[in-house]
């Protein structure tokens, strides 16, 4: 029969994976949540159903879920657990340790009770297994690679990953291009696991959606996310601005750390956070010239770094500092790696208590609607409207909720402007 730790890991399993499904989330939080919902019951990418490049793995996999148990917003909590027990589980192997130690325990409640994380294992996308994927990656193109093995799966994921995050490929770049150059024997296994793992997911999609039809969307959602939607460095230049915003969203909304506006728990979180990571620190500077976990990521969270800075939305999308804040939990597994007493693990434990009631209360917000499904409701109470004037995409998720009305898009106030003084 299974071991104390096989048995301990499994328990976490559930627990991940009921947890999220109790504070899942029954209502299309926001655009980019519809697009998924609605891939689930039809996966049109000419439709952006969602939008290129389709995420098929992702889609599929709540896919199959969603026909087992016939429930949406449990569909992409399942994922989310899962996901959330497979960031532990490879932080775990990476840091040679069991869910009986302190260390581990520590591993786990840090990932578990992270703010951000919880949110979006929550949420109808698929970041949260991207970052399992390229986790897992990481490990065996990094870590397991010490000892000689596991290359292959390293490159299988990364293919895979392409499949199911697209965005997080570039914090794989410097390990895949290192250990392909230098493979000399093993270059065309290598390159066809990598292929294998971009086959499994392409050869669906380009068979659902037609080759002209993806090869129009993926010209024209590129160009797209670049130019056009907002918050890259081509629509939205100041790059302090940009950093701010980047920091904002690591410490405010990856760690419940104190903002303007931010309640007492987020002072006290910062406190003990600030704590942790001076700790680490120590614990990082003694260890430098020998041996940690961190100097083998650095170059891959910088290039992913400057990735985000320049050219992803993380002016108005927090979820694409997820790398940045998983970077940043290993820094703080670091200094955890020893037993510093009852005191200090007190301390430790009164810290993850806090997180807990704090995330309590985020996920009670965000069970209690959003600005837009607050809209959507309220128009749905009126009986009197008739004509509905708004940006395309808040008319687009009104439309897709079955809101009867005369749709009138619209880009500018001037443009809402001219159309009252053309009622007049």
């Amino acid at each position: 029969m299974f071991n104390r730790n096989t048995s301990l890991l499994v328990s976490l399993l559930l627990i991940c994976i009921f947890s999220r499904a109790l504070s899942s989330i029954y209502y299309i939080e926001d655009i980019d949540s519809l697009r998924f919902a609605l891939s689930i019951k039809e996966f049109d990418i000419v439709k952006l159903q969602p939008h290129f490049p389709g995420y098929p793995v992702f889609c599929f996999l709540v896919k199959a879920i969603h026909f087992i148990i016939g429930n949406m917003g449990i569909s992409f909590s399942i994922v989310g657990g899962i996901s959330i027990f497979f960031i532990i589980y490879y932080l775990l192997r990476m840091f040679n340790t069991s869910l009986k130690s302190y260390e581990g325990q520590y591993i786990a409640l840090i990932i578990f009770l992270n703010p951000l994380f919880w949110l979006m294992s929550n949420r109808y996308m698929p970041d949260l297994m991207g970052l399992a994927i390229s986790l897992g990656a990481v490990y065996y193109l990094i870590y397991a690679n010490r000892q000689g093995r596991h290359l292959e799966k390293g490159f299988f994921l990364s293919g895979l990953l392409a499949g199911i995050r697209l965005s997080y490929l570039p914090l794989l770049f410097f390990p895949l291009l290192k250990i392909f150059f230098s493979s000399n024997n093993k270059k065309q296994t290598l390159a066809l696991y990598f292929l294998i793992g971009v086959l499994i997911w392409l050869i669906p999609m380009v068979s659902v959606t037609g080759l002209g039809d993806l090869i129009i969307m993926a010209e024209k959602q590129t160009s797209g996310h670049f130019m056009d939607f907002g918050g890259t460095i081509f629509t939205e230049q100041s790059l302090l601005y940009r950093f701010v915003f980047l920091l904002k969203s690591v410490w405010a909304d990856g760690f419940g750390g104190y903002w303007t506006s931010r309640g007492f728990t987020s002072m006290l979180l910062s406190i003990f956070l600030v704590l942790q990571f001076i700790t680490s620190i120590k614990d990082i500077r003694i260890k430098w010239k020998h041996e940690n976990k961190i100097k083998p990521l650095i170059l891959c969270i910088a290039i992913y770094f400057i990735w985000i800075l320049l050219f992803q939305n993380v002016i108005y999308k927090s979820r694409h500092v997820l790398p940045i804040i998983l970077f940043l939990c290993i820094l703080l597994i670091e200094g955890q790696e020893k037993y510093r007493g009852k005191i200090y693990s007190g301390i430790i434990y009164f810290y993850f208590a806090i997180l807990l009631g704090h995330n309590a209360v985020l996920i009670k917000q965000h069970q209690d609607f959003t600005a837009i499904q607050k809209l959507k409701n309220y128009i749905s109470e009126q009986r009197n409207i008739q004509s509905i004037i708004s940006i395309p995409l808040i008319n687009y998720y009104l439309q897709s909720h079955q809101i009867e009305a005369d749709y009138i898009n619209v880009e500018e106030n001037a443009d809402v402007e001219s159309f009252s003084l053309e009622k007049i």
